[in-house]
């Protein structure tokens, strides 16, 4: 399927994505007038004028042990010498390693991350202060399971929808959200351009912004809705970023993509160069 014969009528992405496939024309602005669902989304879910709607968020924070840890109360945490050989770090080429260097920035300078993601360069000396504390880098999910086992005392970042799971299982093991912030994973759907079956993909787009399908898909997979109103029990609400007062309550944050995205190759170059990977 070529670009003027796209195979897809709708894609679901992530928010660094939308930034990527609108910069290629590869998707258009979603016809939000021909989706009433949307009424509800809430704006900080609409990403580049438009171009993608989110329909579920994951807050991204640390994997700690409840049995035998704590929560990481900041990210500056990361670097105690206590913690030496005690870190699992995430594989550089997960989009989570770049909130860790915005993180680091922030821990460096005090300022937060709306400011601190357009210094992400400056990350580097304090990375490689890091380095005693990392135990190994990680590629899979199931990583987590060390720190459940004590093998490590802290591993991430983790999306809350690979943690929770296990949390909810008695597995040993928690999410926690350092005081700068917690950084959003983000779902969204958009529409293809030149797709086969537009008619059909919005209203397929439209479905998955319904209450109906939203309060579905949180129950299910413990992750956050992108519309208002909905209520849970607490049992599924304590794993959630929502309502939105909750979300501006742990700094949710979504980093500028257009300006991290062309960038993104130099900064895997250095991190592979800085931890031998």
């Amino acid at each position: 399927a070529s670009r003027n014969n796209p195979k897809y009528s709708v894609m679901f992405i992530d928010d660094i994505g939308v930034e990527l496939a609108k910069r290629e024309g590869l998707i258009e602005k979603l016809p939000l007038d021909q989706m009433p669902a949307s009424e509800r989304l809430l704006k900080r879910f609409l990403y580049y004028d438009g171009y993608g709607a989110a329909f579920a968020m994951s807050a991204a924070g640390m994997a700690y042990n409840t049995a035998t840890g704590k929560p990481l109360a900041s990210y500056g945490d990361l670097w105690d010498p206590k913690l030496k050989g005690r870190y699992l770090m995430e594989t550089p080429k997960s989009t989570q390693s770049l909130y860790l260097l915005i993180a680091a920035v922030s821990v460096v300078t005090g300022k937060p991350y709306s400011e601190t993601q357009y210094m992400i360069d400056q990350a580097w000396p304090k990375m490689e202060e890091l380095k005693p504390n990392i135990l190994s880098i990680f590629e899979a999910e199931t990583a987590v399971l060390q720190v459940a086992q004590g093998d490590a005392d802290y591993a991430g970042m983790f999306y809350s929808k690979s943690v929770n799971p296990y949390t909810v299982q008695g597995t040993p093991v928690a999410m926690t959200y350092p005081k700068e912030g917690t950084f959003a994973g983000i779902n969204t759907v958009t529409l293809v351009k030149n797709g086969p079956e537009r008619e059909l993909a919005i209203n397929f787009m439209n479905w998955m912004l319904t209450p109906e399908m939203q309060q579905l898909l949180a129950e299910g997979t413990l992750v956050s809705p992108s519309i208002s109103g909905l209520n849970f029990n607490p049992e599924i609400a304590k794993y959630q970023a929502y309502p939105e007062s909750k979300m501006d309550e742990m700094g949710i944050f979504s980093p500028d993509w257009t300006f991290i995205n062309p960038i993104r190759p130099k900064l895997l170059e250095k991190y592979n160069q800085v931890f031998g990977v």
